[in-house]
Formats: structure tokens, sequence, C-alpha cells
């Protein structure tokens, strides 16, 4: 009625300026976690078990993954779709690469069918286990334990080599420069590093058992439906 009222005054009433469509859907375009998927260059890209990256003059492009490929790291804190293994991801994707949360969010949501808990999934080896000995070799081993073992493995052994510090700022003294130095500091580190080394094998022998393809390459496992993480740093700032 008021529509009508106002017509006959001459009134004609504005287009709507609502930048969502009135149908309810979202507007065209990429989600969040594949915003700068145009500007990684995976030719100039070194990387590891969490990602890949390279420098572009002004800041890094990273890349969690390819397309239908997911990092080992990723995949190992996701075997068991635990929520604490789950935040140490974040953790370690905030603090290296300064991922915000709502490219978390979306990456999370876009793989949470493909990457939740995967591991217990596909873990349906029904035969019998032989019992491991001494003379057992890690890559007869490895295939052996259960998918929450291995997630385990892996998610304990990340998190000792991958401790952030909870000081800003570390020490700069020459005294403090030395302690740090200290064969029993470095040999800890160094210990850390090669057990990270050996479970990520570990578990690439896990995955590749259960009929998955490891590119050891790149450390990634082909997981059809994974969507990459790319993101673009403008700070200064190493891997």
């Amino acid at each position: 009625m008021l529509d009508r009222f106002l017509r006959r005054l001459g009134y004609v009433p504005a287009s709507s300026m609502r930048l969502i469509p009135d149908d309810g859907s979202q507007p065209s375009g990429p989600p969040p976690h594949q915003l700068h998927a145009d500007g990684f260059d995976r030719a100039r890209a070194d990387g590891d078990a969490l990602c890949a990256w390279h420098a572009d003059g002004g800041g890094y492009h990273y890349a969690i993954g390819r397309d239908d490929w997911a990092p080992l790291a990723v995949a190992g804190l996701c075997l068991s779709g635990n929520d604490e293994c789950r935040a140490w991801l974040n953790e370690a994707l905030r603090s290296r690469v300064w991922i915000g949360h709502d490219m978390l969010d979306s990456w999370h949501g876009a793989n949470r069918a493909v990457l939740n808990g995967f591991g217990i999934r596909i873990d349906c080896n029904k035969r019998p286990l032989r019992r491991a000995s001494a003379s057992v070799h890690e890559p007869e081993m490895a295939p052996l334990i259960k998918a929450t073992e291995m997630a385990e493995l892996f998610a304990l052994t990340w998190k000792r080599y991958h401790v952030v510090s909870p000081f800003l700022k570390l020490g700069e003294s020459a005294a403090y420069t030395a302690l740090g130095m200290h064969h029993t500091v470095r040999l800890a580190a160094q210990a850390n590093e090669h057990a990270l080394d050996r479970v990520i094998e570990w578990l690439a022998l896990w995955l590749e058992a259960r009929g998955l393809k490891i590119n050891r390459k790149e450390q990634t496992v082909y997981l059809p439906g994974y969507q990459a993480l790319f993101f673009r740093s403008d700070a200064q700032m190493w891997p």
C-alpha cells in the first residue's frame, strides 16, 4: 500500500545498494585461502614438510601444499582429528607464516572432509601385526602401528622441535650467546631435529603402506580434494 501511494506522488524506489545479491548467494571469486594463488611461483620456491616459499622483493609468497597434495606436516597433525593437534598446526602456521584467523578458517573449512581424522578412516589394515623386536628395521616397523599411535608420535616430535619461546626478545649478552651455543644445548636441538626427520619418514612409510602416494621431494601426500593455502606477506621475514 505505502509503495503504491509513494509512486502516485512521483517517488521511484532507488536501486538496491546491497553488495550481496538478494538471493543470498555469495560474491564470486576465490575463497580467502586461495586469494594469493596467482602470485606463487613454484619453480622458484624452497620448502619443507609444512610449506613452500619464495621471495618477491617486497615480502614472501607461501603455499601450504598444492591442490590435491597436502604437506606431510599437515597430514601428520590431522591424522586423528585431535583438537589439540589442530591447535598446534594453527600455531605453527601463525608463528611461521603470520596467517590470520579468517584465512585459516577458510582453509580448514574447505579441507574438513578431506583432512579431519583421515588417518583413522584409511587405517583398515586387517593383517596380523607381528611382534616388533630389535631386529625389525624402521621401514618394516613404521607401517605396523595404529593411526592414533602414528598421530601421537608425529605430534609430540613436532612439538618438541617447534618450541616457541615465550620471550619476545632473546638475550643478546656475550654470556647468553656462549651458553646458548654450549654443546649440551646444541646437541638437544640437533637431537630434536634428527627425531623430526625420522618421524616424517615414518609417517611417509605409514601412508604408503595404506596406498597413498608420497612426493618425497616436496614432502607432500596425495589427498584428492585437498585445497592449498596461499599467502603473501608484506613484511620482510624468513621462514
